[in-house]
């Protein structure tokens, strides 16, 4: 399903309106029309239903007014309230609000708020796309009232309040019933908190253009199809072998974080790789192990250090030769030799690399010298680590989120997958918003689980892109799996190497 971030639906509607010669009001009449159908059906149960519309003056605020006019037409029981008064309102907006007049639609005006009955439905069409930040204090009492009455809430585009960019809510949002949204869904709502806010989402269907045939500005955002995971997991060939099923090879864990190499090894493991060779360093091999018996490992002599360095590269290299796939970062830590053995194999790796965790840490504020890299890779950093990799701030990256990623592939050759809420990934100028996980993920050691599923994926044969978007939507999903078990606080990332293949079966059937 394609998104839209809030500066390409505004340009969708001058492209709309210019080059394909589809006319404003009737964008709007259209909007009315899908507004009206849904409220009608909402309260459809409901004798003789009392609908509030309340209104901004922006086109939010228009297509507020074109509803009203059908819905009293349809001897429904109407009342506007708009924030603004009519010497606030222009364009199409005033059009309708002036149709609204002339139909006589009872209509109350300002930001305080009047004497009102609980109506049956609320129309929201206070704020649209084009709200960010902080909502202005007069409009909190009224988002307030709306949210504290029994009354069915119909959102118009996004639930106001909503930031459409960030997914933020700063300090209250409308939480509708439905929302009806119009050319495709804005990445807010998938973002942050924005969940939490849409209800039913509907996508109305007003006269834009296929978004498919048009080129808009920036990335191209999309929801991951769980379709993709059906197509892709089918149950393996009757021949398949270990060595067919995709070799792993996994430079990860130091003293203290022999965990993280463990966990992405198993994170390859349940995903379907066949074989996996984890690095050790040699004091802690028996660790490794003990706690990787499906898996082989390689140990490395560290003279009791509990950490790789570079005199490990050659040792390390020879079997990148064996892997279909590298995963380098993981509890590595960030001594001095570890960080310099980590640029020398990102330099040198010529298999596909993920790089996660510690392996970004060498490149911090340095984030162009990862593209001199000359074979495939694919880093995971969470927002901090993005931060950390591109000196953006971490608030920035997070209250602009479509525009830095923008601005961030513009300048990166490799695949991207950035955890933040949800995950998503990027490559090019694409982008697939990952439609699965939640905030159980939230503790140590999930990334690392991640990392294994990705390296897998594509040591299995997959596309890397592909492998990279499929290995977010299973491990979310693996955390969707456990919820009614473990809860959001319980989960912990080994509970992820159960759901793992329970979720893969149910696509392995065919």
């Amino acid at each position: 399903m394609r998104l839209l971030t809030p500066s390409q639906a505004r340009e969708l509607d001058r492209v709309s309106m210019g080059k394909m010669g589809i006319p404003g009001e009737k964008l709007m009449a259209n909007a009315g029309i899908c507004i009206s159908q849904l409220a009608m059906e909402m309260v459809a149960n409901i004798h003789d239903p009392f609908i509030l519309i309340i209104c901004g003056k922006g086109n939010n605020g228009g297509d507020g007014f074109a509803a009203a006019s059908i819905l009293i037409e349809k001897k429904y029981k109407v009342r506007i309230h708009t924030i603004n008064y009519v010497n606030e309102l222009k364009d199409y907006s005033l059009n309708f609000y002036l149709k609204c007049e002339r139909l006589g639609i009872d209509t109350t005006y300002g930001k305080s708020l009047p004497d009102l009955s609980i109506p049956d439905l609320i129309i929201d069409a206070l704020l649209g796309t084009g709200f960010k930040g902080e909502l202005r204090a007069p409009l909190i009492p009224w988002v307030k009232w709306i949210n504290s009455t029994s009354s069915k809430v119909l959102s118009v585009d996004i639930p106001s309040g909503l930031d459409g960019n960030s997914g933020l809510v700063n300090p209250i949002a409308v939480k509708a019933e439905t929302t009806v949204t119009f050319g495709a869904p804005k990445v807010g709502m998938l973002f942050r908190d924005g969940k939490e806010h849409l209800g039913n989402v509907i996508t109305g269907e007003i006269g834009f253009p296929d978004l498919d045939e048009l080129k808009l500005s920036g990335l191209n955002w999309k929801i991951f199809p769980e379709s993709f995971a059906e197509k892709s997991l089918k149950k393996p060939k009757t021949d398949s072998h270990k060595y067919s099923a995709g070799k792993v090879l996994v430079v990860a864990g130091s003293k203290g974080m022999t965990g993280a190499a463990i966990l992405s090894t198993y994170g390859a493991l349940r995903s379907g790789a066949g074989l996996t060779i984890t690095t050790a360093p040699a004091s802690l091999d028996e660790i490794y192990e003990r706690s990787i018996i499906e898996g082989m490992t390689l140990a490395l002599d560290d003279e009791g250090s509990g950490h790789l360095s570079i005199d490990h590269f050659d040792e390390i290299m020879d079997k990148v030769a064996w892997a279909d796939a590298v995963v380098l970062g993981p509890g590595l830590g960030r001594e001095n030799e570890t960080k310099a053995l980590i640029k020398k194999l990102v330099e040198s790796i010529h298999k596909p690399l993920v790089l996660d965790a510690d392996g970004l840490f060498p490149f911090s504020k340095k984030m162009d010298e990862l593209n001199e890299r000359e074979f495939p890779l694919i880093i995971t950093p969470h927002i901090g680590e993005l931060s950390n990799l591109t000196g953006i701030e971490k608030n920035k990256i997070i209250s602009e989120f479509p525009n830095v990623m923008t601005e961030i592939m513009h300048n990166f050759r490799y695949i991207a997958l950035v955890k933040q809420v949800p995950s998503c990934s990027f490559y090019e100028n694409r982008a697939i918003v990952n439609s699965t996980g939640n905030p159980g993920l939230a503790t140590g050691g999930t990334g690392d689980v991640l990392s294994g599923i990705i390296a897998s994926f594509i040591a299995q044969g997959l596309d890397l892109f592909n492998a990279t978007s499929l290995a977010a939507f299973i491990h979310g999903k693996a955390s969707d799996n456990l919820i009614k078990e473990k809860g959001f606080r319980g989960q912990i990332a080994s509970d992820l190497l159960i759901q793992i293949p329970r979720v893969i079966a149910q696509y392995e059937k065919s």
